[in-house]
């Protein structure tokens, strides 16, 4: 008997008996089958059993080997003479996929068996296929049947692009609600107390361990989990806008945001890594009375630690109160941003030019942060930001309060209204305020700019000049400036009302001008010119 590869001849049978072909093959081993049962005697199995001499049972057990053998040598033969019916079973496998495509509209009829095409279309008849004929397999991509093993498998870059995609403004209003830890602790413990132990547990010591571990778990749960989700949810720094990422340094401090971030995470794992020990101690525990020590002793260590490092998640709590106080600006709506040295009369401006109210009073620094107003004119809506007064010194030596100012100039697109003060109430000389405007004005000249002096009802015919300026300067422009301000500004008063109507046509002129740049700039980044 020739030699028979056994798992083809499986692999072929089985493809023949799954298929179109199935039924007639399938009878024909059968067939096959029953006339190699009549054609053995069983003589020629005793006489074999007793020239091997061997046990009649292994000698069945070869008989029906052999049987086998011969049944897969007839299955084959029926297939090598099958074989050039399917490939032409194959060809009529790949036109059917292709008439599967959007153009072809399928759709059952009830007067017409199979498929049935609409009009326009070439109807074609039902086919028998021999589904196990097709080597490959075929994934749905748009309506069409693609090759799988053609496509290597991509990785899914969606969600590594969502973890590093920048956060736009007003990631600060989804901080979550931190509680105290005060609060967090005092539930955790009277939710843990209340567990209950295993249904079912008839020994007392068994019991009272089983009670024991699963209370300092949840323990360690219920401290551990809100830590995670502060950790998890509130944002890293390197990922929000630039404008919001000045905000926590300047008003956090540089690096304080990240460290308390990282002492809640530091308090989370030593939760963790305590209740696990303690668990684990209770666990193994023989008696009920050391079950009960045990259990005692994890929660007193576990309230131990919660209350000694505590404090990282009230820090928490304050960074998230001042953080969701900060001013929520949008980027598609065009924003009046109020520039100045201290005390020169922007929240004046503020509250009669939008719905702002900021704090007003004769000292510097009244603003002591970004404070923000809406302006409606036409259906329009506009904002304007209000902001601490700059002063003439290097940049290096600002403190936090002017760096907020230059942080909303540089990262947000503003237009620029520059507040001057000429009549020597604001503490900041003409001289110095000409420094820097000029200043400013040179850093920031992308931006749209108008110019106010302020105080004009008590501004005085002669220039005010402080003692530790130099009268007699030759420089015709800082003279100029002392006298009436910079060249094309707008005399406005306050008190008296005087210029504030032309301030309102300016500004609104302004806004909307800053409007179209802002809609050409989105314009620009949504269909960028090609490189050639």
């Amino acid at each position: 008997m020739e030699e028979i590869q056994l798992p083809q001849l499986w692999t072929d049978i089985q493809r023949c008996t799954s298929g179109g072909l199935g039924p007639n093959v399938f009878s024909y081993v059968g067939m096959v089958s029953e006339t190699l049962k009549s054609t053995i005697p069983k003589a020629v199995g005793k006489q074999l059993s007793q020239l091997l001499d061997e046990d009649p049972t292994l000698m069945e057990r070869r008989q029906q080997c052999a049987k086998r053998l011969e049944l897969y040598k007839a299955a084959r033969d029926e297939l090598s003479i099958l074989n050039p019916f399917a490939q032409l079973l194959q060809a009529l496998h790949r036109l059917y996929y292709k008439l599967l495509q959007p153009k072809f509209f399928f759709k059952t009829s009830k007067f017409s068996e199979g498929l049935y095409v609409k009009a326009g279309a070439t109807r074609y008849p039902n086919l028998c296929f021999y589904r196990n004929v097709q080597t490959v397999t075929y994934a749905i991509v748009d309506g069409s049947y693609v090759p799988s093993t053609t496509q290597t498998h991509q990785p899914d870059k969606t969600k590594e692009n969502e973890s590093t995609k920048l956060e736009s403004v007003g990631a600060f209003q989804k901080l979550p609600m931190v509680m105290p830890s005060v609060d967090i602790l005092y539930s955790a413990l009277r939710k843990a107390k209340r567990v209950p132990p295993t249904k079912g547990i008839a020994n007392i010591a068994k019991r009272e361990r089983n009670k024991g571990a699963k209370q300092l778990d949840a323990l360690m749960k219920e401290l551990a989990v809100p830590l995670r989700e502060y950790t998890e949810n509130f944002p890293k720094k390197k990922y929000l806008h630039p404008y919001e990422r000045s905000l926590i340094e300047l008003t956090l401090g540089d690096g304080n945001y990240e460290e308390v971030l990282r002492n809640v995470d530091a308090l989370r794992k030593k939760v963790v890594g305590v209740g696990k020990e303690h668990a684990s101690l209770c666990a193994k525990c023989l008696t009920k009375r050391d079950a009960l020590e045990r259990l005692n002793e994890g929660m007193e260590k576990l309230e131990e630690v919660f209350k000694c490092d505590g404090k990282a998640v009230d820090d928490l709590l304050n960074i998230a109160k001042t953080l969701r106080a900060m001013p929520v600006v949008d980027l598609e709506t065009p924003t009046l941003c109020l520039v100045g040295a201290p005390n020169v009369g922007k929240s004046s401006l503020v509250r009669e030019l939008s719905t702002g109210k900021p704090e007003i009073c004769n000292y510097p620094f009244t603003t002591r942060g970004i404070l923000m107003g809406h302006i409606a004119l036409n259906f329009q809506h506009f904002q304007v930001t209000d902001t601490p007064g700059l002063l003439k010194r290097h940049d290096e030596d600002r403190n936090n309060l002017e760096k907020l100012t230059l942080a909303v100039l540089s990262h947000l697109p503003t237009a620029i209204l520059y507040v001057h003060d000429l009549t020597g109430e604001c503490g900041t000389s003409p001289s110095d305020q000409f420094v820097i405007y000029k200043e400013i004005k040179q850093r920031f000249s992308n931006h749209l700019w108008l110019d106010v002096v302020s105080k004009c009802d008590i501004l005085q015919e002669a220039p005010v000049i402080f003692i530790t300026e130099d009268s007699d300067t030759d420089n015709v422009e800082l003279a100029r400036y002392r006298k009436m301000g910079p060249e094309g500004a707008i005399l406005v008063s306050v008190m008296d009302g005087k210029g504030l109507d032309e301030l309102k046509v300016q500004v609104h002129e302004m806004l909307v001008t800053q409007m179209d740049r802002i809609q050409n700039s989105k314009i620009d980044e949504d269909n960028p010119e090609p490189v050639t």
